[in-house]
């Protein structure tokens, strides 16, 4: 997982307190010393008693702090074996077993790789963690004390990445300060640290997301049905032509273009595109999503509820709009015929047959590439790249312009996001034109109010 900073001797050499620092505490046994050691930028507190060697952090860098802190150690450890009570002096700290920051990395990707295996968290998100991990963050904090980092050294490692990647975005160094505290806040759950540091603010940039108008909806949605059950070539132009293209059925191919790949268009794509557009649901609610967290309503509304895997620390049921129940029963009725038996609870509602969800996940986002290809819709008017998230995008932003009255709360709750989410990254293109008739419109009197 952390390969490249696992403990090792030269590392263990750091614990090995600094000969010049050992200092005695005046007034008290020879055996009572502070020192500090090579993995800590914190002084430490050593006694010998009962055949014991007793040692701990005193959390401070100043001196003076420490003998002091150092006092009360041996105040403490006095007075409980004086007591009878040796048994219930804590348990010493050994200074070969700090616990630098790659050590609690490493604890918290174990946590991440079971959040994968359980499938909460996906492949993408995990390799990509581990990847900011490793480029940049380790060789920073890697051999650090997580007791040792505050303010100052959260700053200097963000000055340093800016400088070394002058090109790197604001929302990406956000993205590596978060995952810096993500470590921490997993070393003060195991009582490594006692509080996290505060963190350098880090202006985050927003940008929109690429949405669908409903023009380019309906050109999508007929795009993927026309498609569905071809196969479509992606090829390599030759010379003079530069870069590559998709090669529908039938189109007419140069005998020269280079073939990188062939991609079997699948009927899960257009009635994706149609769900997602009508449930609010994230991708990755797609690649986890079970017949058993579908539920057909039919009562006064028709609709499905969605009581889907915890996302994005939301955990309520989604509501979806009623169209998507009309794709539920078709996928249904759709893989009873090539099951060959009743739909079981377990099975995933999306490219059941993938050999797994990783991989059932990118053959849906290539086939939305094709299909945005075709229709030349991966950018939107705006210069925003498109992605299967944008049909997210596009559900929100439908019920914000056509919507008759929903407040922002209940939609954040039923999109399982936040309303300042909503503000920030959804709703920022709405203009008032979109909506001229809510704005326009006059409350009706009600019966008492007429003269």
């Amino acid at each position: 997982m952390v390969r490249a900073y696992e403990p090792d001797s030269a590392e263990r050499h750091r614990s090995v307190p600094i000969q010049d620092t050992i200092t005695r505490i005046p007034g008290y046994p020879r055996k009572l010393v502070i020192f500090k050691i090579p993995a800590s930028s914190y002084w430490w507190v050593r006694y010998y008693a009962e055949s014991h060697i007793f040692k701990r952090t005193t959390k401070t860098e100043i001196k003076r702090d420490a003998l002091e802190a150092a006092k009360r150690f041996y105040d403490d450890i006095t007075i409980r074996i004086r007591g009878g009570s040796f048994d219930g002096i804590p348990a010493e700290v050994n200074a070969a077993e700090v616990v630098t920051f790659a050590k609690a990395t490493k604890m918290l990707m174990e946590s991440e790789l079971a959040k994968l295996n359980r499938n909460q968290l996906s492949r993408i998100s995990y390799d990509n963690m581990k990847l900011r991990y490793d480029k940049h963050i380790l060789p920073f904090f890697g051999l650090m004390d997580v007791l040792s980092i505050n303010y100052k050294t959260l700053d200097e490692f963000l000055q340093k990445i800016s400088n070394q990647e002058p090109k790197l975005s604001v929302s990406t160094l956000s993205a590596y300060m978060g995952l810096t505290r993500k470590v921490l806040q997993h070393a003060a759950r195991h009582s490594f640290i006692e509080h996290i540091p505060e963190f350098p603010k880090v202006g985050v940039e927003d940008k929109p997301r690429g949405w669908f108008n409903v023009g380019e909806y309906k050109e999508i949605t007929k795009q993927s049905k026309k498609l569905a059950g071809k196969r479509v070539e992606w090829r390599a132009h030759t010379e003079p032509m530069e870069g590559s293209y998709f090669c529908a059925p039938g189109e007419k191919i140069s005998p020269t273009d280079r073939l990188i790949k062939r991609i079997e268009m699948t009927k899960d794509l257009s009635d994706l595109i149609v769900f997602m557009v009508n449930s609010y649901i994230r991708p990755t609610d797609i690649r986890n999503m079970q017949h058993k967290h579908v539920e057909v309503i039919r009562r006064e509304w028709t609709y499905l509820r969605l009581s889907l895997p915890p996302s994005k620390g939301h955990s309520f049921p989604i509501t979806t709009m009623p169209w998507a129940v009309k794709v539920y029963e078709r996928i249904r009725r759709r893989q009873v015929l090539e099951f060959g038996r009743d739909i079981h609870p377990e099975d995933y509602v999306f490219m059941p047959h993938a050999a797994s969800r990783d991989n059932a996940m990118k053959l849906l986002a290539r086939q939305f590439e094709i299909v945005l290809e075709v229709t030349g819709l991966k950018l939107s008017t705006a210069g925003e790249t498109r992605t299967l998230y944008s049909l997210r995008h596009s559900s929100i932003m439908f019920r914000l312009m056509f919507g008759r009255g929903v407040d922002t709360l209940t939609l954040a709750r039923n999109a399982r996001t936040s309303p300042e989410m909503i503000d920030r990254f959804y709703a920022a293109p709405l203009q008032g034109e979109m909506n001229v008739g809510e704005l326009q419109s006059k409350r009706r009197p009600r019966p008492w109010e007429y003269q």
